[in-house]
C-alpha cells in the first residue's frame, strides 16, 4: 500500500506540486506587507478612547498614578534631608503644584457622552426648558447644542446677553478647557429674516445685511470662549444670516429645500440614525415614498412669520465636533518630511 501512487500526483515526482513552492512565496510575502503597514499605522488614543478603548485610558491614568507616587517619594527624600522649601515654596506646595500640572497634562479628553451629560447638568441647573436649549447628539457632525434667541441677543444686536455668559461660563468650567482635547468646535451665528433698517443709520453701518450681524454674534462668542481660556485654533465661527432658520434639519439645509410627504395620514417618526421615518405617505409603483418640494424661502419665510418665531431665530448653535484640528505636530508613524 506504501508504494502506491495518487493518480493525480502522477509523474510528478514525490514530494508536494512545483507549483507550492511559488503559493507558499506569495503568502510569506503579503504577511510581511500588512506586518508593515499595521507597524506603521497611527493609534489615536482619543478615537480609540471614544470607539470604547477604556483599557487606554486605564493604562495612562496608571502610568500618572505611578509618576505621582514618584514626586511624592522624592518630596519624602528631600524632607528626610531637610529641605523645606523650593523655589521659595514650601516643599509641600510646590510638590502639590506639580502633581496638579502633572493631571492636567494627562487628562483625557472627555467622550461625547459625558459631554452629552454635562451640557444637561448645565441645562437642568439653569433651570433652561426645552425651548431654550435643546440638544442633539445624533447630528452628523457631532453633539449639538442649540440655545433659543430669547437667551442669546436682542434684536439688530451682537451683544450677549447675560443667560448666553452664564452657559458658557459653566461649560468652560466643565469640560472646554482640557489641555489634551483638540476636537474643533464650531460656533453657529444665525438671525431673523427681517432686513436690517436704514434708519436709524446706525445699524446698516455696523451690520449691511443679516450675514454680518449672524457672523457677528459667532464671533462674539468665539472671543468670549476665548477670553475664557479656550484654545483659539479649536474653534471656529460660521455667520449663516436667516438661511438657517430654527426646525429646520442639517439634511434639509444641504439640500437646499423641505421635501413635504404626500397623504392624507402622514405620521412623522424617527428612524435610523434618527432620519424621519413616514408612515401614511403616499407610494410611486416601486415603493418609494412621495414627496413635495418646497423652496427654501418659502420655509424661511414659514419658521419666521412671528414675533416669537423671529426672536427663536436670533440663536447660536454650538457643535462639539469629532474633526480634530491640524497642530502641526509629526504623528507617530507619519511619512512626512
Amino acid at each position: 500500500m506504501a508504494d502506491e501512487v495518487c493518480p493525480l500526483c502522477e509523474g510528478q515526482g514525490s514530494g508536494l506540486p512545483g507549483y507550492f513552492g511559488t503559493m507558499a512565496d506569495m503568502f510569506t510575502l503579503l504577511f510581511a506587507f500588512f506586518v508593515l503597514m499595521f507597524s506603521m499605522a497611527t493609534m489615536d488614543p482619543a478615537k480609540l478612547s471614544d470607539a470604547g478603548g477604556d483599557d487606554i485610558g486605564a493604562a495612562k491614568a496608571e502610568e500618572m498614578e505611578e509618576m505621582i507616587e514618584e514626586i511624592e517619594k522624592q518630596a519624602q527624600e528631600l524632607k528626610e534631608q531637610g529641605v523645606t522649601e523650593i523655589d521659595d515654596q514650601p516643599i509641600e506646595e510646590y510638590m502639590d503644584s506639580l502633581i496638579q500640572d502633572l493631571k492636567a497634562e494627562n487628562e483625557l479628553p472627555p467622550k461625547k457622552y459625558e459631554i452629552h451629560g454635562d451640557l444637561a447638568e448645565i441645562i437642568e441647573e439653569m433651570e433652561l426648558d426645552s425651548s431654550e436649549a435643546k440638544m442633539d447628539p445624533k447630528d452628523v457632525r457631532g453633539m449639538v447644542i442649540e440655545l433659543n434667541g430669547d437667551i442669546c441677543f436682542d434684536a439688530l444686536s451682537a451683544d450677549m446677553k447675560p443667560k448666553l455668559k452664564q452657559f458658557l461660563d459653566a461649560a468652560v468650567d466643565s469640560f472646554l478647557t482640557v489641555p489634551s482635547d483638540n476636537h474643533q468646535i464650531i460656533i453657529e451665528g444665525h438671525s431673523d429674516n427681517d432686513p436690517i433698517p436704514e434708519k436709524p443709520k446706525k445699524y446698516r453701518e455696523k451690520f449691511p445685511s443679516n450675514w454680518e450681524l449672524s457672523s457677528a454674534r459667532a464671533s462674539a462668542v468665539v472671543k468670549y470662549l476665548i477670553d475664557k481660556g479656550v484654545n483659539p485654533s479649536r474653534l471656529v465661527a460660521h455667520g449663516y444670516a436667516s438661511r438657517w432658520p430654527a426646525d429646520m434639519t442639517w439634511a434639509d439645509m444641504r439640500r437646499g429645500s423641505v421635501l413635504k410627504p404626500k397623504g392624507e395620514n402622514v405620521e412623522i417618526g424617527q428612524g435610523r440614525g434618527g432620519m424621519p421615518e413616514y408612515t401614511g405617505v403616499d407610494r410611486d409603483e416601486y415603493g418609494n415614498p412621495k414627496f413635495d418640494t418646497i423652496s427654501m424661502d418659502a420655509v424661511i419665510d414659514s419658521l419666521n412669520k412671528t414675533p416669537d418665531l423671529r426672536r427663536k431665530n436670533r440663536r447660536i448653535k454650538i457643535i462639539f465636533t469629532q474633526q480634530q484640528f491640524v497642530d502641526g505636530v509629526e504623528r507617530t508613524g507619519s511619512t512626512g518630511k
